[in-house]
């Protein structure tokens, strides 16, 4: 009885772990625009308009200055109001970068500017943090 009654709590712990693991795996499997999707959809159920246009703030971690200063070009040029500030307490990624731009929130356009951040972020060392959005109620 009791050997039957450990197998059975052995068998329910490994079905538990089992879960958990494939929890963490299909969550890290998730392309990592899903994110954007998640935030448009909490926006809209908060009450935001997507049909009408978002101050969306954008942000940056860069390693320097000097490649602060050239995101800081490169999104101005592509029509964004940006800046970049140094952070002391962050030694690996000591730039903040921040960039705004008014625009109506469409997943599949936020996702392709994530993906075009992440990539102009790579490209100088950095990472793209993400971005945030005002509400703008109906």
């Amino acid at each position: 009885m009791k050997i039957a009654y450990l197998l059975l709590l052995l068998l329910g712990g490994a079905v538990a772990l089992a879960r958990i693991w494939m929890s963490i795996k299909k969550a890290r499997d998730l392309p990592a625009h899903s994110w954007d999707a998640k935030l448009i959809e909490k926006l809209r159920l908060e009450g935001s308009d997507p049909f009408q246009p978002h101050d969306v703030v954008f942000f940056f971690g860069l390693p320097s200055e000097d490649a602060a200063q050239r995101v800081v070009e490169r999104l101005v040029r592509d029509g964004y109001a940006a800046e970049y500030k140094h952070v002391p307490d962050q030694p690996e990624l000591s730039y903040a970068v921040h960039a705004q731009r008014s625009i109506r929130l469409s997943v599949s356009d936020m996702q392709e500017t994530s993906r075009k951040f992440n990539d102009m972020a790579a490209e100088f060392r950095g990472r793209y943090d993400g971005w945030a959005a005002a509400h703008n109620k109906r």
